[in-house]
């Protein structure tokens, strides 16, 4: 839940989204295996050549076969879309995917038995760090973008924390890792939901304190000549 906390006082604190951000209408990250900028070149699995594609279509159509096995979708091609979705110009899309690649990432990070989690090149452990490695680089961008609406903001993270009150079956969709006792899961989930809830009251109750620093520290002017594009029906339906 502190997590999700530091990012409303983040946002309302310090002028870090517009810092280090040269170009905010591209996402200029690596993050090793998973994504370099450079190409783009990626290796999330199956829908890898379709996230790299520079065909907006062929783009497209893999991320609308991605909302079809949306339950199944590990957090690292979740934010390799959100990444892709914003630099082709569906930011508003993007906001989503990136909460919800964030929800599943903490919630791995919450769940993964650290006793069992390994060192370097360990599933559990290489996954943990790269939760933390495209929040710490990806989130100034769609952050940067994202806390322009709040409004809008609050009603993805509300509809990120509807979709996630229960916990999916994670033994399957991360293979090789170890996890706490299923019975544990409930409770770790309903605290990151809980966390969510917390925010979004912060979110609603510091937008005029958002508005104001994101003016006065440029992050504003940065971002707010940035537009978005609809997704077709078929990609944007879960």
């Amino acid at each position: 839940m502190k997590r999700w906390l530091s990012l409303v006082v983040f946002a309302v604190t310090v002028s870090g989204f517009a810092q280090g951000v040269a170009d905010p209408s591209h996402i200029e990250v690596y993050i090793t295996p998973y994504y370099n900028s450079k190409g783009p070149t990626v290796d999330v699995g199956p829908f890898s050549k379709g996230l790299a594609a520079k065909s907006e279509p062929e783009f497209v159509a893999t991320i609308a076969k991605m909302k079809q096995s949306w339950n199944e979708l590990r957090f690292p091609e979740m934010y390799v879309a959100a990444i892709r979705l914003y630099d082709l110009g569906f930011r508003k899309e993007s906001i989503y995917w990136f909460y919800s690649a964030q929800y599943r990432g903490r919630l791995l990070g919450s769940l993964v038995d650290r006793e069992k989690m390994g060192s370097i090149g360990a599933p559990a452990f290489e996954l943990v760090h790269a939760e933390d490695a495209f929040q710490q680089l990806v989130g100034p961008y769609i952050n940067g973008y994202a806390f322009g609406d709040t409004d809008l903001l609050g009603q993805i993270v509300t509809r990120v924390q509807n979709e996630n009150g229960t916990v999916a079956d994670l033994e399957k969709i991360y293979p090789g890792v170890a996890f706490k006792p299923r019975s544990q899961w409930p409770s770790d989930n309903a605290g990151l939901n809980d966390g969510l809830t917390t925010f979004l009251t912060m979110l609603k109750g510091q937008a005029a304190s958002i508005k104001k620093t994101r003016a006065e520290n440029g992050t504003e002017a940065k971002f707010s000549k940035l537009t978005s594009t609809d997704l077709p029906d078929a990609a944007s339906k879960p």
